[in-house]
């Protein structure tokens, strides 16, 4: 029995037709996965390095919370100042989804490591979108906690509400951009 490889049979099928198969009629079939598993990785990698930070910024931003805490003097000694403040609040929950979704980021990654290729790239799209929220939550707990604090200054609270929120708006931009492959927008320099 011979043993012929595809390369030799693609090498030996260019000179059939006159010509017209310059690169041979048969086609070697690259390898599906080639390449895929290095950059799943080095993705993987990147995901949980900012899982990790945004986990490590909103458990500080939980802890060092903005408008500090009642002292002996207050009413209830070590709870927040603005626990009735609505921005507060909104600032608690927003950090705590924040914290939330990026451990499970961090989590998922660790779920991968024996999975089939399939599994590892579901996993790493629920990855990929729970990271896009937590990024998104982060920043409404930033905006909300700079306004339950500026909130006295309603210019200067309003202004950093603005600018904060401008970056949600950029994100959606580029996730719809993402979503539906559109080429021509004002965002093709993203």
């Amino acid at each position: 029995m011979i043993n012929i490889s595809q390369q030799e049979i693609q090498e030996l099928s260019k000179n059939v037709g006159r010509g017209q198969y310059p690169n041979g009629i048969l086609q070697v079939q690259k390898e599906k996965g080639v390449g895929e598993d290095e950059q799943i990785k080095e993705a993987k990698a990147r995901h949980t390095l900012v899982a990790t930070i945004v986990a490590i910024v909103t458990f500080a931003a939980g802890f060092t919370l903005p408008g500090g805490y009642w002292g002996k003097e207050g009413p209830v000694p070590g709870t927040s100042i603005l626990i009735k403040n609505a921005a507060f609040q909104a600032f608690v929950v927003s950090d705590v989804i924040a914290m939330v979704l990026s451990l499970s980021v961090v989590f998922i990654h660790f779920l991968t490591s024996s999975k089939t290729l399939r599994q590892v790239m579901f996993l790493y799209t629920v990855a990929h979108c729970l990271i896009m929220a937590s990024l998104l939550a982060m920043v409404v707990a930033f905006v909300t906690g700079t306004y339950a604090v500026l909130a006295p200054s309603l210019g200067l609270s309003v202004a950093a509400c603005v600018l904060g929120l401008s970056f949600i708006l950029f994100a959606f931009l580029a996730i719809f951009k993402y979503v539906y492959g559109l080429k021509q927008t004002f965002l093709g320099y993203i």
